[in-house]
């Protein structure tokens, strides 16, 4: 009996498809949809990572139900992979697919939320939703 590989070469060479077997047939299209999947959908997008300096007035913003806000407004934002917000250092980095979404679109759901997002100043209106304890006090 002849090699998978040889009768395979041979069928090809001679455009002679019947001497392929089902099991072959099986295997190279198995093969073929697993070539394709690696090729076009299985690698993972390339994240970017950004740091947005704000302000939070909230002297417990760490534990505050505005955080958890914020962070869920974030995730629902599409290409949003991670958010870490360190209420002492006032920063929010948020890791994203660049294909998907772009800093400013960040920037804007977080204004959107009632904080600045570096030189974009907080949505008046949404900072006025704010639980009193979060709101800017002038």
């Amino acid at each position: 009996m002849k090699p998978p590989v040889e009768i395979l070469f041979t069928a090809v060479q001679n455009r002679n498809f019947g001497q392929i077997t089902t099991r072959m047939k099986s295997i190279l299209s198995i093969a073929g949809i697993a070539i394709f999947l690696l090729v076009t959908g299985f690698s993972k997008p390339q994240l970017s990572e950004i740091v947005i300096k704000t302000t939070f007035y909230c002297d417990h913003f760490a534990v505050c139900e505005s955080k958890t806000a914020l962070e869920k407004d974030l995730m629902l934002t599409k290409g949003v992979k991670s958010v870490v917000i360190d209420a002492a250092a006032m920063t929010i980095t948020v890791k994203y697919n660049a294909k998907r979404t772009t800093p400013d679109k960040i920037r804007t759901v977080i204004s959107n939320s009632g904080y600045d997002a570096d030189d974009v100043k907080a949505n008046p209106k949404a900072q006025g939703k704010l639980d009193g304890c979060c709101q800017k006090k002038e």
